[in-house]
């Protein structure tokens, strides 16, 4: 038998623009993903027979075949031929609906621990397809650190690390939203722009980015999320808990991804005063956290024994 245990880690998005629907049906987005260290706990063991078994405690997720496990591991034994069989443990601390990319970090880690642990040997760019297959946020996990996402999201180009971590407070208001429901409430419109990221754009982002989030903060709308005005006309759950975080201290208030978790930061100070705030008065579901940059990413899941692109 052969195991494995690491880490899955949160994203949050920095950005997030929908520019509209695409002839293929998909959502144009641009958006920057950046890694929190937030975690849960995968365990990959190999077994003797041909199935694949889940075993999730603490948060309810999809259960069976519908979780993304499984189906992570069913589309490798596809793709490669694979009949060996893997128990996977999850101990499922990152909300679900919650914008944090919970489901989108164990499918990429599962890919890479079961082409190590199966010995599929599968190589980067088609492990990055895969990704893509099981999720627009998939291909980000492999990555990690800062990145811009385009296209749908799965097209990945990391970006420099920030130059320090930055503290961090997240609110899940006890409100489940999948991307779905998100991209539905909203009018987007159509997209008939180009469809290529060049490097110019990429680097006038990190610019921009580091401005917004540096010491001085003097970059405020630079952070929008295109998902804020539909879902907090739709939901007031998500007005309160704002208000509640810009009232406890954050200089900043935003929306993760597509919802429902509020993302509120400051100075190291103000935002574990915020934490305390919003605890004490039991207003949602509150995580300090700081974010992670690539390399720091990069070693944990290494250190774990995990062998990474």
């Amino acid at each position: 038998m052969r195991r494995l245990s690491i880490p899955s880690f949160a994203k949050i998005n920095w950005t997030l623009r929908i520019l509209g629907k695409r002839s293929d049906g998909y959502q144009q987005i641009r958006t920057i993903y950046q890694t929190v260290d937030l975690s849960e706990e995968l365990v990959f063991e190999t077994t003797s027979n041909r199935e694949i078994e889940l075993e999730i405690e603490g948060r309810k997720v999809a259960p069976g075949k519908d979780n993304i496990l499984y189906q992570t591991a069913d589309l490798l034994r596809k793709t490669t031929g694979s009949q060996a069989g893997i128990r996977i443990k999850l101990q499922k601390k990152i909300p679900v609906g919650a914008g944090l990319g919970g489901g989108s970090s164990n499918a990429a880690l599962a890919l890479l621990a079961l082409n190590q642990l199966w010995d599929c040997k599968i190589g980067e760019k088609e492990l990055v397809e895969l990704a893509g297959q099981l999720g627009s946020d998939v291909p980000f996990f492999l990555v990690g650190g800062t990145a811009v996402g385009w296209g749908r999201g799965a097209e990945v180009v990391p970006l420099p690390d920030l130059p320090q971590e930055k503290s961090l407070l997240l609110l899940y208001p006890h409100l489940e939203i999948s991307t779905s429901e998100a991209y539905s409430l909203g009018k987007w419109g159509k997209y008939a722009g180009t469809r290529i990221l060049t490097r110019d754009w990429a680097e006038t982002t990190m610019r921009d980015l580091l401005r917004a989030v540096g010491p001085k903060g003097d970059g405020w709308s630079f952070l929008e999320n295109d998902f804020e005005d539909v879902l907090f006309a739709h939901y007031p759950v998500l007005v309160e808990a704002r208000e509640a975080l810009k009232k406890a201290g954050c200089e900043r208030v935003m929306l993760c991804g597509s919802g429902s978790t509020l993302l509120g930061f400051g100075s190291d100070q103000q935002v574990k005063e915020a934490a305390a705030v919003m605890t004490r008065e039991g207003i949602g579901e509150t995580f300090f956290c700081r974010t992670l940059s690539r390399k720091h990413y990069r070693q944990v899941l290494t250190n774990s024994g995990l062998l990474l692109l």
